[in-house]
């Protein structure tokens, strides 16, 4: 006999504003969750706003969020009967009538608070601790982010479920291709190495800059250029370091700042790099890891937090603030044809561990859980 469709609440008021990260993972849920007979989805998208303007009306913006999160959406639910709300985005309202499911990502803002912006770090020093009290199940996206939740706080482990972010296999495959037009019309040409994440301090990018500093000076980068597909993080620090780093180490002509990639540029990006470096300080799961692994280009990255996890045995592990051991991983790969390819067909295999449909029906199993602890 056939279990009844759930009625699950997901709140993506918070995550669709991001184009990384938690929007990734917010909208290819959605997408998988509505998708499926198991489920009655209601996204909740909170009032809209419009984007830019100063700091007052930031700080509006700011104040409206809260009000449709603590205020408004505790009401709305009470409207309609749900089995579930699905907070994805760290925080759950407070008074939510129905079972609650939150998703946590990483804990950068505990293990790394001075890279944050003050107004973030007190949102979630405030909210955090009564959303795991309250939550009914918990779900964290590696099992390194488990850890360090209940390294840091005071959570039932019974309810925390380690249910893997997934890779979305019709954009990051084998045959995508650079576009080529595209790469020129922004000053990239090939070969590169390439570097996929926002300008903030634990990506470490003034790492890998100064690796391709000592490369360059040992004159072992002579024709190569690296691209940084990303943008400042807002609240976030480190954009200012990267600026410094490339003109104290003279890299303005083999730095290419490509900014955010399109959705159907960044697949091709990633195939034409020669070498993907992500040499983070901390991170919840790592998309670029997998995203270029399974368009087939080899990896280097940090032997820190989820990445090993996440990377498996198809990717290079440096330590996340050794430069000198970042450039010397960079020289092998280069340089040696027989590893690139074993490192290609690796990470081809690792990528297919990870779907969002597998992400989805994990996730559905946690719903019905705590839906029917509430009976």
């Amino acid at each position: 006999m056939s279990q009844p469709a759930l009625k699950v609440a997901f709140d993506d008021s918070m995550s669709r504003k991001n184009q990384t990260g938690t929007g990734v993972y917010a909208s290819q849920l959605i997408r998988e969750l509505s998708a499926n007979p198991e489920i009655r989805l209601s996204v909740l998208s909170g009032w809209g706003s419009a984007a830019g303007g100063g700091a007052v009306l930031r700080k509006m913006r700011g104040m409206s969020r809260l009000a449709w999160a603590h205020g408004y959406m505790p009401l709305m639910l009470r409207k309609v009967k749900y089995d579930v709300l699905h907070a994805p985005a760290f925080v759950i309202p407070r008074g939510c009538p129905c079972p609650t499911v939150v998703t946590i990502h990483d804990l950068s803002f505990v293990l790394y608070p001075h890279h944050f912006g003050r107004a973030w770090r007190a949102y979630l020093a405030s909210h955090l601790p009564s959303t795991l009290r309250s939550a009914s199940a918990i779900i964290c996206v590696s099992a390194s982010t488990k850890r360090d939740l209940l390294n840091h706080y005071k959570v039932t482990e019974g309810k925390v479920h380690v249910v893997h972010n997934g890779l979305d296999h019709s954009r990051y495959h084998s045959g995508a291709k650079l576009n080529a037009e595209w790469a020129r019309s922004i000053g990239i040409r090939q070969p590169y190495l390439l570097h996929v994440g926002s300008f903030q301090e634990r990506k470490n990018i003034p790492v890998l800059l100064r690796a391709i500093g000592k490369l360059k000076n040992a004159e072992k980068f002579v024709d190569h250029q690296v691209v940084l597909a990303g943008t400042e993080a807002p609240g976030l620090m480190g954009a200012q370091a990267i600026e410094d780093s490339i003109r104290e180490l003279q890299l303005q002509d083999r730095v290419v700042k490509a900014g955010h990639v399109p959705d159907d540029k960044l697949a091709g990006l990633y195939a034409g790099a020669r070498l993907l470096a992500m040499p983070s300080s901390y991170e919840g799961f790592g998309f670029p890891v997998l995203e270029a692994m399974a368009v087939g280009t080899p990896v280097i990255t940090s032997n820190v937090s989820s990445l090993p996890e996440i990377a498996g045995d198809a990717a290079m592990l440096v330590p996340p603030g050794d430069e000198q051991a970042l450039a010397s991983a960079i020289t092998i790969l280069l340089g040696d044809c027989a590893l690139r390819a074993r490192l290609r067909t690796q990470g081809l295999l690792q990528a297919q561990k990870f779907s969002w449909k597998r992400a989805a029906e994990e996730t559905i199993a946690v719903y019905r859980a705590v839906s029917k602890r509430n009976l």
